[in-house]
Parts: structure tokens; sequence; C-alpha cells
């Protein structure tokens, strides 16, 4: 029977004894420990024993991180530890990752990160007492920074490692049952709504014809605008989606009336509402892109990732088309709908 591969990457020298533990933790429960310094990772005599181990992660179906206060050797030709290179090819294969890290590490992250902006130290040459090198701290943000599979959790000894594991563990299984349950409910709503789309192409059909039999000189103009209308409303809803229900802190009705419409979707979002973009960057700091944020509740919430000037997600289109209908509506059918998006 085929068990779930769990590859840990950490240093080995200086956590040794956690990784000896980790090991029969995750045999224990029936699940396959992979570790390098174990003879787990086929090491191909035609490469560099990095990237054999860099090749095994793509293997594993889950990935435990522990980040303790050693940085531990650099990849082969890079500046990057190794550690490093086997948390990026985990988290570009989407494989979920469970990222624990010694609590006096944490403690020296915080204080980094407090004179983040301090230029009155050389933080270079700051003595942080649980780290070796910095770097340990750069690595913990790219880690906490991304969008998903983030999550990062301390320990101070292997108890709350076990703890910590078995409750995350036990979580995923809950969830594949939960979405076991449901895929058959799930067919049964999506074939009902296929009918629901049916029956409301057959009335709007109907309606269409109703209406150029009773006013035939005015009919187009008037299915146009409930058309306009429906499709405005689709625009609210989608914001409101990004708010999660929540009404637009930022903003009021004169200032979404007043913002000009003479451009995208999303820079109306900016210019009225609050919303922002962020340039950031890939892994090696190359490959710029720029993130559209919603900045409610006082934390910047990522909504869309663009590339090149394209955004990298197909829900863009569905905006731009809602926010086209919304400049085609008269300003008092549009001050109408956008008063459902301020209080």
């Amino acid at each position: 029977m085929a068990s779930p591969r769990v590859f840990i990457s950490s240093t080995c020298y200086d956590l040794k004894h956690i990784r000896e533990s980790l090991k029969y933790f995750v045999s224990n429960l029936g699940y396959e420990p992979v570790l390098s310094d174990d003879g787990d990772v086929f090491y191909n005599p035609l490469k560099h024993t990095h990237e054999s181990c860099i090749d095994e992660v793509s293997n594993c179906q889950m990935f435990v991180l522990i980040i303790g206060g050693r940085y531990g050797g650099n990849f082969v030709n890079s500046s990057e530890s190794i550690t490093n290179e086997e948390y990026r090819i985990a988290f570009k294969n989407n494989i979920p990752i469970f990222t624990i890290v010694d609590s006096s590490v944490l403690a020296d992250h915080h204080l980094y990160q407090s004179n983040a902006k301090n230029n009155e130290i050389d933080r270079d040459k700051v003595n942080y007492p649980a780290s070796d090198n910095i770097k340990i701290f750069e690595f913990l943000n790219e880690v906490r920074k991304h969008s998903v599979n983030n999550a990062i959790n301390p320990f101070s000894n292997f108890l709350d490692i076990e703890t910590y594991l078995r409750k995350q563990w036990a979580g995923m299984l809950f969830d594949f049952l939960a979405k076991s349950k449901n895929e058959t409910q799930s067919s049964l709503t999506n074939n009902l709504l296929s009918d629901l789309a049916l029956a409301s192409k057959k009335t709007e059909e109907l309606l269409k014809f109703v209406y150029t039999k009773l006013d035939e000189a005015n009919a187009e103009s008037i299915i146009n605008t409930i058309s306009e209308t429906v499709n405005a409303e689709k625009f609210v809803e989608l914001v409101l989606k990004i708010t999660k229900g929540d009404k637009l802190e930022d903003s009021n009705i004169e200032r979404l009336m007043s913002t000009s419409l003479d451009t995208t979707w999303y820079q109306y979002l900016i210019n009225s509402a609050g919303f922002y973009t962020t340039e950031e960057y890939d892994h090696e700091g190359n490959n710029e892109f720029v993130v559209l944020w919603y900045p409610g509740n006082g934390h910047g919430q990522s909504i869309m990732k663009m590339v090149d000037g394209q955004f990298v997600s197909d829900c863009h289109q569905d905006y731009e088309a809602a926010f086209e209908s919304l400049k085609a509506l008269n300003e008092k059918k549009r001050k109408e709908i956008l008063e459902k998006l301020v209080d």
C-alpha cells in the first residue's frame, strides 16, 4: 500500500536529534520519512549530491521545514543554502509545507525586523544569540510573505513539533474526507445551476419578445439598459467578494461618483477606494511583477498578480466586463449600484 512520503528539510548537525525524533514520529504514523543524511535520497552519480536532494523533493507529498540557528552550507554554485533551495522546489511544486522555527530564532528575527529601518546601526554587525547568519531572517521573510502555504509555527522542544504536526495532518485528513463527501453534492449542485441558467436564458428571451410587442420603438433601449444594469451589479458583487462582504472603508458614495471612470477597473478602485499596487520580484530577485492589494482592516490582502501589464487570473475579464457595463449606465443608475459598496 502506498504511503505519503515526507521530506524533512533542515541543517543536519545542529538539528540532528530533532531530525532523528521526527524520523521515528513520521514512521510510526505509517508515512515514509525522507532524510538526505539517512540514505533516503538517490544520489545520481551523474549529478552533484545537492541536485539529487532537490530532485527527491518533487517525489514527496509533504515537506517539513525546520529552521534553527544555523544557516548551513551553500547550494552548489549558489549563494543560498541547500535548505533554501529544497524549500523553493517544494513551494514551486505546490507541496504542502509545514514550517517549524526555533522560538529563540524567531525572537532574534523580531529584533532584526524591529531595526529594519534603523539607519543608526549596522544590522550586519549586531550579535544575534541564537542565529549565526542574518540570511536566516531573510529566509524567514521569504516564507512568511508568500500568499499561500506560508504558516510558521515556533518550537522549543520536539514535543512542540510532534503536537503541531499531529494537529495539522489530522486537519488535512478531515479536509480530504469533507471534500470527498461533498463531491456528490457538488455534482448535483452543478447540474441544478446548469438547469437554472437554461431557465434564466429562456426567461430572458421571453421578456425580450414581450417588450418588442408592447413597446416596439423603445424595446431595444430598455432591454440594453436592463442588461447593462445586471452586469454592472456584478461589479459590486465582485468587489464585495474581495472584501468578504465588508463595505469599502476608505471611500464614500461622493468619492465613488466623482472618480473618473475613464480608466481600467483596478485603477478606478485605486483612485476611489484606497486599493494599491506593489512591485514584487521572484525568488532570484528577477522577473519583476505587480500585485494589486485591498487595504481593508489595515492589512493588505493580495487580489491579483500582474506580469508585463497582464493579470495572471481569468477573473480579471469578469471585472473588466462588469466595469464596462457600469460605465454605460446613466449617473442616477450608477449611483444606485455603487451605494451598495459603502455605508
